[in-house]
């Protein structure tokens, strides 16, 4: 079977599909698709500082805006200029949302800033070559101890491997805290480890050897590394 290119799309100039799917989304997206799903991650306390990366023409973007009732906000982040105008559009009356267009490895958004990052249908539609280092990115902006929520499609024709989005994930330094493999789906929460939990994490999985040092297994160099 072909493995999916998503370097075909143009989404600056959406095909007529997208463009269809985009005003379905709007009309009917939030109550049966965005809703139930953000209500099956725990929803939302309502002050959460949040960023909808890949937001597309804001659905998504506006149904979190909604839930934040308790002086939370929410960022979304598209690469498209004709989606970040579609949902610049459809944000209008929400001071609690903002849109910004470009790449999230170049905005330069404050270190540490958000507790929440919901991630849907995105990072498959990245190229290869860049989906490690936008993740770096994004967990560089994601609070310790902050989550993250993605659900991506796994088929081979369209979408990404289970596989490959726990490794980019764990190579940020982001925790599986659960996941859900339903049919041609992922869905999953990961968590941003404190420096003092990653730390302990290590002594506990590891150990001391025989004269206490403690050290850490490297499955590249097939040695141990001094961490003492």
């Amino acid at each position: 079977m072909k493995q999916f290119d998503p370097s075909v799309f143009d989404f600056d100039n959406p095909s007529a599909l997208f463009r269809f799917e985009d005003w379905l989304k709007g009309l009917i997206g939030g109550r049966l698709f965005y809703d139930p799903y953000f209500d099956t991650r725990g929803g939302f306390r309502g002050n959460e500082v949040v960023l909808d990366f890949g937001c597309g023409g804001g659905v998504s973007t506006r149904c979190i805006a909604a839930k934040l009732t308790r002086g939370g906000r929410v960022t979304g982040v598209d690469i498209s200029s004709y989606f970040t105008a579609k949902a610049q559009k459809r944000l209008e009356g929400f001071s609690n949302a903002r849109v910004l267009r470009g790449e999230i490895t170049n905005l330069a958004l404050p270190q540490q800033s958000f507790d929440l990052i919901s991630i849907i249908h995105v990072i498959h539609d990245i190229v290869k070559e860049k989906r490690a280092g936008t993740v770096r990115a994004l967990a560089g902006v994601l609070r310790p101890q902050g989550r993250l929520w993605i659900w991506e499609p796994i088929r081979q024709s369209h979408g990404m491997p289970a596989e490959e989005i726990r490794r980019v994930m764990a190579e940020a330094g982001l925790r599986e805290v659960s996941a859900e493999t339903e049919g041609s789906s992922y869905k999953g929460i990961f968590e941003k480890e404190s420096r003092t939990h990653s730390a302990a994490t290590v002594w506990t999985r590891y150990g001391e050897d025989a004269r206490g040092v403690r050290r850490l297994a490297s499955p590249r160099l097939g040695c141990a590394i001094c961490c003492c």
